[in-house]
């Protein structure tokens, strides 16, 4: 009969690294299945005026994690999973060669990515000047210019966020969006920020970083020019394994509660992939550590 495991730990950004050494700690017959360790902490934005900076608050504490996890091969799975199947015992998690692993519990820790434009230069230039982060990156930018594309609020977040910080702003709103936003309101009134409504990017321009953006309104096409491009359209769930057996919201993210259960008994989430605001490291990385000590609790019949 195959073994059982406690807990099987979909995924290895800071939610799935904190929730593994703390399942470590509590000696819990846990298993992390992701092909690698860090996430999206492991690219790092380049800078033509930066040589060296540690923006990621919580930067030590991934590579403390990393560290401890790295070498354990009894406990890592260096693949993807294929699907997840509900059993009387459990859950089997099938993984992409076809191999099968029991478990009592699992916690999705798979994260999100930022929306691409999808326009020419976008590829090239991601992480040169280009990203889709920019509450890590503001700090970054005092007396230089940068532009933010999207028209939720999330983008207007980040305009009020780089105006504090940077000479000016663009920000490049392709529909109205929420431009009605009390938000909206009092960036317009901000001498150092612009706002370009009803114009479509249609490439991303540079030499070795990032330094223009073509767009286009109507017949009307328009180059400017910046430091740096942040892309703010929104994050997408890497949600897809779990899509059929838990709740998600509109937008695919998974809904849990304060101890990050879904809505399906003996499956939860932490990190990017919820509905809880965790798109920084330290969050993400309490959001793992709860969700493992929530496992524990209900293991053990504690609700």
């Amino acid at each position: 009969m195959s073994e059982v495991h406690d807990v099987i730990i979909i995924g290895g950004g800071p939610a799935g690294m904190a929730a593994t050494a703390y399942a470590i700690r509590k000696r819990m017959d846990a298993v992390l299945i992701s092909p690698g360790l860090g996430g999206r902490t492991n690219r790092k934005l380049e800078l033509p005026w930066v040589e060296d900076y540690n923006v990621l608050v919580g930067e030590s504490m991934v590579e403390r994690f990393r560290s401890q996890i790295e070498y354990l091969d009894f406990l890592r799975v260096r693949t993807t999973v294929d699907r997840i199947e509900p059993r009387e015992e459990g859950y089997c998690v099938v993984l992409k060669d076809g191999k099968e692993l029991l478990t009592r519990t699992i916690l999705l820790a798979t994260g999100a990515v930022g929306e691409m434009l999808n326009v020419p230069g976008e590829a090239h230039f991601e992480m040169k000047g280009l990203c889709y982060s920019t509450t890590t990156y503001a700090p970054l930018f005092i007396d230089r210019t940068a532009m933010v594309i999207g028209d939720g609020i999330q983008a207007l977040r980040a305009v009020a966020e780089l105006q504090r910080i940077a000479s000016h702003v663009t920000l490049v709103a392709r529909t109205h969006g929420d431009l009605d936003s009390p938000l909206a309101a009092r960036l317009r009134s901000e001498r150092n920020v612009s706002i370009l409504e009803g114009y479509e990017v249609v490439e991303i321009q540079g030499d070795q970083f990032v330094n223009c953006v073509k767009m286009r309104r109507d017949d009307e096409m328009r180059e400017v020019r910046a430091d740096a491009v942040f892309i703010e359209k929104g994050l997408i769930p890497n949600s897809k394994l779990v899509a059929t057996l838990v709740d998600l919201d509109e937008k695919g993210f998974i809904r849990v509660d304060e101890r990050n259960r879904t809505s399906r008994p003996g499956i939860y989430a932490a990190g990017d992939v919820t509905t809880a605001m965790s798109d920084q490291v330290l969050i993400s990385m309490g959001e793992g550590a709860k969700a493992i000590l929530s496992i524990y609790d209900d293991l053990l019949g504690i609700r």
